[in-house]
């Protein structure tokens, strides 16, 4: 597992090294991470709405949700083929989502929220390892991984409270326990440094003591995860306390990302 997760973060870095290759591109890394981030809340959202937790809340983060998507895609929608595609996947998403907030909990919203979800999330991914970069070189590697958490920490939140209905994914708890190794691994690295990945150790105090904020959050949530991946029942309470966590955590990644795009 440790050497699938070196072998990530290096190609992470080695395909955002072709920046200069790469300048005509106007959407960064940062940006493609935002919108995937969008389509795990709004998938995550509207799980939690099935299973009864707070409704006018999640209902809220759905339309605010859909709103910054639309946003954000319209402005990376350029016009390439694959643009109009991806534009295309959001639009799905988006009113799927929108049709079950209103009511409409039949199979065809349903299914295609679920279905879409993960396409546009490997469409995302595929997209970061060829953005433009946001910062100086030897900070690519680590201020990649940073994104791949913030993404991460919402991809936990959906699978959780799938994992609560009939909705999850075949192979869903392999993935999660797969993204707990990851997600562990990689904070460790964010703050020691990584050569084989190309990770410099924590710039700064102030990432650090944020990294150690994020650490302090995992601590309590990974076994929550690890349980559900284990197959252990799930107690509805700890979705919710697994959402709260997961978006302190997604707040303090961004507080990171904004430190590292102000190194010189």
């Amino acid at each position: 597992m440790i050497a699938l997760a070196k072998l990530f973060l290096t190609a992470v870095l080695v395909l955002h090294c072709g920046l200069n290759a790469a300048a005509g591109d106007q959407t960064t890394i940062r940006g493609l991470a935002d919108q995937a981030v969008l389509v795990h809340r709004i998938t995550k959202s509207v799980c939690l709405l099935f299973v009864g937790a707070q409704t006018p809340v999640h209902a809220e983060d759905v339309a605010t949700s859909v709103r910054e998507l639309y946003a954000l895609s319209s402005t990376s929608a350029g016009q390439s083929e694959v643009d109009y595609i991806l534009f295309d996947e959001v639009e799905t998403l988006t009113r799927s989502a929108q049709q079950i907030v209103a009511g409409d909990r039949h199979t065809v919203p349903v299914t295609l929220l679920i279905r879409t979800n993960p396409r546009l999330a490997a469409r995302y991914s595929q997209m970061r390892y060829n953005a433009t970069s946001d910062v100086a070189g030897k900070y690519r590697g680590s201020y990649a991984v940073v994104h791949e958490l913030r993404v991460v920490s919402q991809a936990f939140q959906r699978d959780l409270c799938l994992f609560l209905t009939d909705l999850a994914a075949s192979g869903a708890d392999r993935a999660m326990t797969e993204r707990i190794a990851y997600f562990s691994q990689s904070l460790q690295a964010l703050v020691i440094g990584d050569p084989e990945a190309r990770m410099i150790a924590v710039p700064n105090v102030h990432i650090k003591v944020t990294l150690g904020k994020v650490a302090a959050k995992w601590k309590t949530l990974e076994p929550i995860l690890s349980a559900a991946a284990s197959g252990d029942p799930i107690d509805p309470r700890n979705v919710q306390l697994a959402s709260v966590l997961g978006d302190a955590m997604l707040e303090n990644l961004d507080q990171i990302s904004d430190r590292f795009l102000a190194l010189k």
